[in-house]
């Protein structure tokens, strides 16, 4: 999330570099004539075009001819050609740039082609005529391409230092805005203008068959499911499980096995956990953190850092926690296995067993937030997973990175979703790596900025969850699909635009998502009852375990932001007041965890002053609370109800009291320098009415009350919820033998 401010640079590809000097010395130092021209371009795709090949190679200088072979006697593409340029200068630089890069999903090699070769315009003439008599089969399919390609910048470049706040929510989500105008024409496919005259709702943007962006696309969404030959990008680099789950593989077909993983990771229901941010003024200790996230029964956190204090804390409490790795520390993990060994070492394997890390989190929305250090995330997250390797910990410990909705320039409707193309290929390398690892995309989603950034266009109830009447129901005009809410349909355009680059889908987890409930003058929208409706319906709507309308049997993990308010972050009003807790322990506002819980906005109703405090500190305190603290005071003077017994603790016990409730949504405590404590009995007397919460009960019929955190807390185990695991497991033991008997 926490990115708040993002325009998309131009992609990086084709940006004109300063040029480098030209590895000229190598050849000798002979005359221009005598150096090759003609480079030799291997590993392209079978459906490239001499056009595309044009503008990444044309930087370098002007270009004499481009040739792509087909085979003689089929006419199908082979996977090379043969750039040519005028200068031999200009084909060497090319040939120093591009070797390696990565074009179309593909990691190019490119060498000078044998001096006694042919030039392409002499190979060229001697394909094979195809013609309707003497070629019977259909030509390769061609894809009309925007010329905006994406490519990952070679790690040649000079990367800065990532900037200290990386870790921010982004304002402009531009959850509805209109996509930015390519800089480039592209001339309709006949494809595109078929479906253009069927449908009147189909969009400029339909939907993509490869990892290019710019592909033609169409609203029915016809995609390609065959298997490629093709030597992919990173097929050899990320190293696939040798046992379990990938040893099955071999026997059951890719989207059976992806169902029988999936069945038997959500077997215990999906789950919501909690975010912990630590730019925080005072922040609580490691124990008292885990308290409160033991009175409130929440068994998920996310860690941002490897904070050695919250993971000891943590040690034999059951909660699973996702460990993250700071933004600023994955350049040097990305460019060293060393480094990336030693991390999981000091991190990981320190803790196991007995702190249950069950994830780590490589950065926070790196691709929108620090595009210097992209080059290296893959490899990071690479480095990271094969230490795990090495550990025998990568059942245990799943490696993924949150991502951003900025990466999907226009989520809805969900079915025309894609990413931003100028990511294409880094995504692809990190959906690759994945599926590879039996991974999970983790997406930061949040409503909040969807809604205020969309003008209107969808109405607040939306947002929060709310019904919304039939007339107003939000439905994807291309697969009909009804979305009851925003968070739905953006976890749904995450899952489209990941089958857009021809990704099997695996699911999706929700690493962040929320509702502020503070806000500046200009965040009307923020507000503790927007706050307590987003979060009590989001939490419902997980446990329903179901996915959204196009992946229904993937549930949707979630994780809140955030446990605390980080006040101590920059920004607005409304990036300091995520929280669901004070510090103290006491909640913002009324949430349910579950059906059988609920944690109440004001565990302790009223403030009072200690029986036995200091006169003296009780005058300091009456006085502070009539005077700076905003307490009306005016019942406690002479004549009115509250003014006998006319003593020190009876005046002081109502002025804290008002101060109390009027303050203690904005993070007020009881406290007064030791002389006040909280109380449930009403201290209330004859016609003196002390003002405070109401009580809110709760089904659960025991609890654990720490030190910092009193609340209701519903009672572990049951016979029920046994029963209910074995049927899960049963289930998924019946799923899986199934599986393999229908093979």
């Amino acid at each position: 999330m926490r990115g708040r401010s993002y325009s998309p640079s131009p992609p990086r590809a084709y940006s004109r570099r300063g040029r480098s000097p030209s590895p000229r010395g190598r050849y000798g130092g002979g005359r221009g004539r005598d150096l090759p021209t003609s480079l030799l371009v291997r590993n392209l795709r079978h459906d490239c075009r001499p056009e595309d090949l044009r503008r990444p190679f044309e930087q370098f200088g002007a270009l004499k001819d481009i040739y792509l072979p087909r085979d003689y006697y089929t006419g199908e593409p082979r996977g090379f050609g043969f750039v040519q340029y005028s200068d031999p200068h200009d084909a060497a630089e090319a040939k120093h740039h591009m070797d390696g890069r990565v074009f179309l999903g593909r990691e190019l090699t490119v060498v000078f082609a044998e001096e006694n070769r042919k030039k392409p315009v002499d190979m060229r003439a001697r394909e094979r005529p195809r013609g309707r008599v003497g070629d019977r089969r259909r030509s390769p399919p061609r894809y009309s391409r925007s010329p905006r390609h994406s490519r990952s910048p070679p790690p040649r470049q000079s990367r800065s230092p990532p900037p200290r706040h990386a870790r921010s929510r982004s304002h402009s989500r531009d959850y509805y805005s209109p996509p930015k105008r390519r800089h480039h024409s592209r001339s309709v496919s006949p494809q595109e203008r078929r479906y253009s005259q069927e449908k009147s709702y189909s969009r400029s943007r339909s939907r993509s068959q490869t990892p290019n962006r710019g592909q033609s696309r169409s609203p029915a969404r016809i995609q390609s499911r065959s298997p490629r030959r093709s030597r992919s990008l990173n097929h050899d680099d990320y190293p696939k499980e040798v046992n379990g789950v990938n040893f099955l593989d071999r026997m059951v077909p890719g989207r059976l096995l992806l169902l029988i993983v999936t069945t038997v990771h959500y077997a215990s229901g999906a789950f919501v956990g909690i975010n912990i941010g630590t730019d925080v003024s005072n922040m609580p200790s490691a124990p008292d953190v885990v308290a409160i996230l033991k009175a409130n029964q929440i068994t998920h956190v996310r860690l941002y850092d490897a904070d050695a204090h919250m993971l000891k804390a943590l040690a034999d409490s059951g909660i699973e926690v996702m460990v993250g790795v700071t933004n600023e520390e994955i350049l040097g993990i990305g460019e060293s296995a060393s480094k990336a060994a030693a991390w999981i070492n000091q991190n990981v394997a320190a803790y196991l067993p007995s702190t249950n890390i069950t994830a780590i989190a490589v950065g926070s929305e790196v691709l929108t937030t620090i595009p210097n250090v992209v080059p290296v995330l893959v490899p990071a997250m690479n480095y990271l997973h094969k230490a795990l390797v090495a550990s025998n910990l990568n059942f245990q410990v799943k490696v993924s990175t949150p991502q951003a909705m900025d990466v999907i320039p226009r989520p809805f409707p969900p079915s025309t979703a894609t990413f931003n193309s100028s990511w294409d290929s880094t995504i692809y390398q990190i959906l690759q790596f994945l599926k590879n690892t039996n991974s999970y995309y983790m997406l930061n989603a949040y409503p909040y900025f969807g809604y205020t950034s969309g003008n209107g266009i969808f109405p607040l109830d939306y947002a929060l969850f709310r019904s919304l009447p039939p007339v107003k129901q939000i439905v994807d005009p291309n697969t009909l699909s009804h979305y009851d809410s925003m968070f739905d349909a953006m976890v749904d355009a995450a899952y489209y635009s990941i089958n857009a680059l021809n990704m099997l889908s695996g699911p999706i987890v929700v690493t962040e998502t929320g509702w502020p409930w503070l806000g500046g003058a200009n965040e009307p929208d923020a507000t503790a009852d927007n706050a307590k409706t987003f979060n009590n319906n989001m939490i419902q709507r997980v446990r329903n375990d179901s996915g959204p309308p196009s992946q229904p049997n993937f549930p949707i993990n979630t994780y809140i932001y955030e446990m605390f308010n980080e006040d101590k972050r920059p920004g607005p009003v409304s990036e300091k007041n995520w929280g669901l807790f004070f510090i103290n322990g006491s909640s913002v506002y009324t949430f349910s965890l579950g059906t059988s819980s609920r944690v109440t906005g004001n565990n302790s109703d009223f403030c009072i002053a200690k029986p036995n405090a200091d006169p003296g500190k009780l005058q300091v305190g009456l006085n502070w609370a009539c005077g700076q603290g905003g307490a009306n005071c005016s019942v406690i003077q002479e004549g009115q109800p509250c003014y006998l017994p006319n003593t020190y603790q009876n005046h002081a016990s109502y002025a804290y009291n008002d101060y109390y409730q009027r303050m203690h949504a904005a993070g007020a405590t009881c406290d007064f320098d030791g002389t006040a404590t909280t109380t449930t009995v009403n201290p209330s007397y004859g016609s003196c009415k002390f003002s405070g919460s109401s009580t809110i009960t709760t089904n659960s019929t025991a609890g654990f009350t720490p030190s910092v955190a009193p609340g209701p807390v519903t009672p572990q185990g049951g016979s029920g919820t046994t029963n209910l695991q074995v049927l899960r497991i049963q289930f998924v033991i019946s799923s899986m033998f199934l599986a393999l008997v229908l093979l």
